[in-house]
């Protein structure tokens, strides 16, 4: 993991996919950011809104490996933040604040819940579509459900329903049988 200074020039590179978490309690909003810069590895830019307190830390853990602790440097108006290299992974990410020797916990989020892009740590999202309508395995499967449904209704139907078969025909009564020639 290497930490990089905030920098002017930097900004204009990174991607505009960007959404802010509120955490509450101390904190305020939270963000992250971030940029390919290697095969394996991702810049990200970690930040998150917390007043009156005299220091933040970030503890980033990574799946499967240590947790990792970095200070988040004061950027003015209450917001603190660093730019790190790390490996594209999912990190989960839980802010620690420090004021009057007490110190406060976010609840732990991942990177991409805070607003990294999905597709910079190789996850796709779900396939969506962009053209009006359903797309044509949609209908398909929709077509097939509806007469799935009819199917099923028939055979309730043939099941529940008397049997419609006309009556036999009555038999003759034996004394009321005419049998002159």
């Amino acid at each position: 993991m290497r930490q990089h200074r905030a920098s002017a020039f930097a900004w204009p590179l990174w991607v505009p996919f960007m959404t802010a978490v509120v955490l509450g309690g101390a904190f305020g909003e939270a963000s992250a950011s971030g940029r390919q810069v290697g095969a394996a590895t991702i810049e990200v830019d970690l930040s998150v809104e917390a007043t009156e307190v005299e220091a933040v830390v970030a503890h980033l853990i990574e799946p499967g490996a240590e947790q990792q602790t970095v200070p988040l440097v004061d950027r003015g108006g209450g917001v603190f933040g660093i730019i790190l290299e790390l490996r594209k992974a999912d990190y989960v990410v839980v802010f620690e604040t420090f004021a009057d020797g007490i110190s406060n916990q976010s609840q732990p989020l991942r990177l991409t819940e805070l607003g990294l892009d999905p597709a910079l740590i190789g996850v796709l999202p779900f396939p969506t579509t962009t053209a009006p309508g359903y797309s044509s395995d949609t209908r398909m499967w929709g077509w097939a459900g509806l007469a799935l449904a009819a199917l099923a209704l028939a055979f309730l139907a043939w099941w529940a329903l008397p049997d419609r078969a006309p009556p036999p025909p009555p038999e003759p009564d034996p004394e009321s049988v005419d049998t002159t020639p």
